[in-house]
């Protein structure tokens, strides 16, 4: 069965519209108007009871389908609405609405081709808009690039850089209740010496903490091809600026189709509250030392959302090694591990050592020139 691919118009001019994080609106680059997430819906639906004044049988359900299987027709009208391109050469799968065209992939810069349509339980239930455009993307990454030492120059040439895709990172994250409990032996030392005699008194405490602490909001990517530590490094994100999902925020980038499932991911999130658990319980603890520790930790309680989170992402190929780098889409937080150029490092040790020699050489010639 084929399907009619959804596009977002403007209601001025009928051009394809596109969601401008700068404006935090969705604009029309041909009439230059701009329109509210509320003024595209209405527009959308519309233009549909237009298009089924015409043919009248499509679209159509059952009314008793209306009222009790809301949340199917949101899936399919997902399916209908998002293209699914696969890269031949590194196996990833990019969704995209319509108006996108994805003619490379955002992982190894391949060309990519479309592969069909995206099944609607994918669709995600919050979407988190890109806070700024690809200009400012760039100058953020541009100034922390620059900033470190011996960077290859091609990192931050204009056909490397050109390379930053916006693209929404499936994320799941989960909402929880922890109960945590530490038992270990405090110890406080101290020392000190009288005559020929050093002495250390040594006290030991039982120390038994226990808490529950609730967490909203711990994410987790659910995306094998992006590593893991990278997309944490850009943390945190801000979920107050979330918005329920809808297709036109895809306007003009990419998104991940997750392949790692929640039942997957929570190991990561445990640990990751677990290690925060035992960092505040430690934290009221007021001993020199803390020896023999156990911990206990139980999740009581826990919910998720799946949620398209802004990244502005890039990968950089030198000398056969594939670098990957993330710019938080909201916050500009830049993270990624950068290549050395040897040949840099080489030609700074050089004239370093050169420079010694220099001062040495001068120095030893004024000081035997004094001594003369």
């Amino acid at each position: 069965m084929t399907s009619e691919a959804k596009q977002f118009h403007c209601p001025n001019c009928y051009a394809d519209l596109k969601f401008s994080p700068g404006q935090q609106n969705f604009a029309c680059e041909y009439c230059r108007s701009s329109f509210t997430e509320a003024e595209v819906i209405e527009f959308q639906r519309r233009y549909m009871e237009q298009e089924q004044q015409y043919d009248p049988n499509r679209g159509q359900m059952p009314p008793e389908m209306e009222m009790n299987d809301a949340e199917r027709r949101e899936r399919e009208r997902f399916q209908e609405e998002t293209n699914l391109y696969s890269c031949p050469s590194c196996g990833a799968e990019i969704m995209s609405d319509a108006n996108t065209a994805a003619a490379f992939c955002y992982y190894c810069h391949n060309p990519v081709i479309l592969k069909g349509r995206v099944d609607g339980m994918y669709r995600p239930s919050m979407v988190l808009p890109f806070g700024f455009d690809k200009d400012m993307a760039v100058n953020h990454f541009k100034t922390w690039a620059k900033s470190k030492w011996f960077i290859p120059k091609d990192l931050v040439s204009s056909v490397q850089i050109e390379k930053l895709t916006g693209l929404y990172v499936p994320f799941w994250v989960a909402h929880s209740t922890t109960s945590s409990r530490i038992e270990a032996i405090g110890e406080d030392i101290r020392s000190w010496t009288s005559g020929n005699y050093r002495y250390t008194e040594t006290k030991s405490y039982r120390v038994i903490r226990d808490a529950r602490i609730n967490y909203e909001g711990v994410p987790a990517d659910g995306s094998q091809k992006i590593e893991d530590l990278l997309m944490e490094a850009i943390e945190p994100f801000d979920y107050t600026q979330a918005r329920p999902f809808n297709m036109a925020y895809l306007s003009g980038f990419y998104a991940d189709k997750y392949d790692v499932d929640k039942e997957q991911v929570l190991p990561r999130i445990q640990q990751r509250m677990y290690e925060n658990n035992a960092r505040m319980l430690e934290s009221t603890v007021h001993h020199n030392r803390i020896t023999s520790k156990r911990q206990f930790d139980r999740t009581d309680a826990l919910s998720w959302d799946y949620m398209l989170l802004p990244v502005w992402f890039m990968t950089f190929d030198y000398k056969g090694k594939l670098w990957e780098y993330a710019v938080n889409g909201q916050s500009g937080k830049v993270a990624g591990e950068l290549p050395i150029d040897k040949g840099k490092l080489a030609a700074v040790c050089l004239l370093v050592s050169l420079l010694a020699a220099l001062a040495i050489f001068f120095g030893g010639y004024l000081f035997g020139g004094a001594m003369a």
